[in-house]
């Protein structure tokens, strides 16, 4: 089937009154006919926006007049399509009447602009409706279909140079056709034109003519079809592989073809670049925050010279960022051949500019030695006064106990303009030693001190892990979908976290190792925490007994047996690096003193340094304190430990009734040798 009888018909089934496609028609009266017959989107995100176009053609002798174009806008909002008129590139709004001579090739482009604002895609739909002095059709509808209404065929490359392929040999290159659109691709034609040498082929089978059976790419889905040159003498060649499919919009899709030339060959990515909703700028003078890549790429068997691009249409509001000052005649770009792996790029910053709230067009054309020249890149944007987005949480204070896991939550954030679509949370003030970030997931539940996988920022919420007893600040900024980060006076939503510990003794150990480039790995020296009981004086850790309260005894039975209160946790055990650490007593025996210890239990580590020495012991710098019902009643900063198995001895706490003299810290603040410390 040809594309021009598969348009026409399509621009018959669009006309409501209609007295036959194949009618005499009068010679002196005008012939409506639209190409193709419909306006067909993928789907799209919501905030994308893409353009589709249908060439209008006066097919008889007379004046054909167009009056009242007009949007049946069925979309689930009322406001999701937009319909221009395309005049040298630009997208201008469609006049009240519009006039085509009969007996012309000129032609009216009709544009509509999708830009989805809910989920619920699948729905939008729509008409061109149009009012014509064609006797045969009067009132026309041109319908809109969107995300599962079309398939929408795409395939790279768009170009190939089959390089020298010797007579009687066969060359192949591989095509991939993907379905970017909601319901099944149907390709049931290929077509060559220019050198019958070239061909198309799947599985080894011809592909060339109508096919018997289709091939159908579910929405989604990729096929792979290889182009095939075959020469039964050396010399230049070229032509096209015209793939036919159902794709209203583009029913034919051409690949270009070259063969035995040592041409220059260029293929652009993408061809065409959509800016969607892009930020107003108060000149083209002024910088513009709405930037795209283009990639210039050289897919021939000769070097590629980019002569120079030129802006056709957009009323000056698109343009090359930061293009190199060539002299003239000197080429702009100069990109090698391109061999069986490489294919060399040149990428080039394209800058929009949109001054008032409507939509832009225009085009881009790529002035080079290659023989698809120019190569033209079509333009989009529409310009929007961009609020910036407003961040806000459920809670902006938490009152906790350390160790508690807090669950931040941006949700109420949002943005006039646009969509909130980044979360970024930061902490921007803690205790001292407390090292925990907020992630999106604990890698262990369990052990939330071991941390997890880093925060998701386009999922409004985030775990934090209060490590430490003391005051938190987080701050929340957002981004829309614009690339807007949240401003003045809104520029962050705060949130703090009181944590106070609930226990009558809560004793913190943090430590800080400056060799270590990263304290918050997994690799890293280990300082442990003691609490020993006055009963385990003979000495600590094994040599104490039960007595001491640290890793291999983190619950030892204290006090009244049996009795929970009166016996001591070590809640957090850190093993590479920095802390926390924490032991807590609920109920503390009156009259017993209690003595806080630290043991530098690892003092070598690599740090996951590939070249570092093993055996190397580091200083590590080590932080106490002591808390009591809520306050810090005692803190020592700093005491450096520098051997394995050295022991600080902290202080001494004494446990009475008298609430306002008890309890008394005695600081010791002497650090011990293994050999003194540890019973032989």
């Amino acid at each position: 089937m040809s594309p021009r009888p598969q348009s026409a018909l399509f621009g018959c089934l669009a006309l409501l009154a209609v007295a036959g496609c194949g009618e005499e028609r009068s010679t002196k009266t005008p012939l409506f006919e639209a190409q193709p017959g419909a306006f067909t989107f993928a789907k799209l995100e919501i905030g994308q926006s893409e353009v589709r176009r249908v060439q209008v053609l006066n097919r008889g002798s007379g004046a054909l007049v167009i009056q009242n174009p007009s949007i049946e806008d069925g979309s689930t909002t009322g406001s999701e399509f937009s319909l221009f008129v395309e005049v040298d590139g630009d997208l201008r709004p469609a006049p009240a009447r519009l006039e085509l001579p009969g007996n012309s090739d000129d032609t009216i482009t009709l544009a509509v602009r999708y830009v989805p604002a809910d989920e619920d895609a699948t729905v939008d739909s729509g008409a061109v409706l149009l009012q014509t002095n064609d006797p045969d059709a009067r009132e026309v509808r041109i319908p809109i279909g969107s995300g599962g209404q079309g398939a929408e065929i795409r395939v790279s490359p768009r170009t190939i140079d089959f390089g020298e392929v010797e007579a009687g040999a066969t060359g192949k290159r591989d095509l991939v056709i993907t379905n970017i659109g909601l319901v099944d691709l149907v390709i049931d034609r290929f077509a060559v034109s220019g050198s019958q040498d070239f061909g198309a082929s799947k599985d080894d089978q011809p592909l060339l003519g109508d096919l018997a059976d289709p091939i159908v790419v579910p929405p989604g889905e990729t096929t792979t079809i290889q182009a095939i040159y075959t020469p039964p003498t050396l010399g230049p060649d070229s032509g096209e592989l015209q793939i036919f499919s159902n794709d209203v919009s583009s029913p034919v899709t051409t690949i270009e073809l070259n063969a035995n030339g040592a041409a220059p060959c260029l293929n652009v990515i993408p061809e065409s670049l959509d800016f969607g909703a892009g930020l107003l700028v108060e000149s083209v003078n002024v910088e513009t925050p709405n930037k795209l890549p283009l990639t210039l790429e050289s897919c021939g068997t000769t070097p590629l010279r980019v002569d120079r691009l030129e802006l056709v249409g957009g009323d000056g509001v698109f343009r090359p960022l930061e293009l190199p000052d060539v002299a003239e005649g000197e080429p702009l770009f100069l990109l090698p051949a391109a061999t069986e792996d490489t294919f060399p790029t040149q990428q080039v910053q394209i800058g929009f500019w949109p001054t008032d709230l409507r939509a832009y067009g225009g085009q881009l054309l790529v002035h080079s030695n290659a023989s698809r020249e120019p190569f033209p890149v079509d333009l989009f944007g529409r310009g929007v006064d961009n609020a910036c987005p407003i961040p806000a949480v459920t809670t902006d204070r938490y009152d906790v106990q350390p160790l508690d896991i807090v669950t931040l939550d941006g949700t109420p954030s949002a943005d006039p303009g646009g969509r909130v679509e980044d979360y970024v949370w930061t902490v921007v003030s803690r205790p001292d030693g407390s090292v925990s970030q907020p992630v999106e997931r604990f890698a262990d539940p369990r052990r939330p001190a071991d941390g997890g996988d880093p925060d998701d920022e386009t999922t409004p919420q985030a775990f934090f892990f209060v490590d430490l007893a003391g005051r938190y600040e987080l701050e929340l900024q957002v981004r829309d979908n614009l690339g807007q980060l949240s401003c003045d006076p809104n520029a962050v939503a705060r949130v703090v976290i009181e944590a106070v510990p609930d226990k009558d003794l809560h004793i913190q150990l943090v430590w800080s190792t400056p060799d270590d480039p990263d304290e918050t790995d997994t690799i890293g020296t280990d300082v442990d925490l003691h609490l020993r009981h006055e009963r385990g004086r003979d000495g600590w850790g094994n040599d104490a007994g039960i007595w001491d309260c640290y890793f291999r005894q983190k619950s030892p039975d204290w006090g009244i047996e049996g009795e929970v209160a009166d016996n001591p946790t070590l809640d957090i055990d850190d093993t590479n690096g920095a802390g926390p650490e924490n032991i807590n007593l609920s109920d503390p025996e009156v009259g017993v003193t209690y003595d806080v210890g630290a043991v530098y239990f690892r003092a070598e580590s690599t740090f996951g340094l590939p070249d570092a020495d093993r055996r190397k012991e580091h200083a590590s710098y080590v932080t106490t304190r002591i808390f009591v019902r809520g306050e810090l009643l005692y803190e020592a900063v700093d005491r450096e430990l520098t051997t394995v198995q050295q022991l600080w001895w902290v202080a001494s706490v004494e446990w009475c009734e008298d609430f306002a003299r008890c309890p008394v810290v005695e600081p010791v603040d002497t650090v011990l040798s293994e050999a003194d410390w540890s019973m032989p």
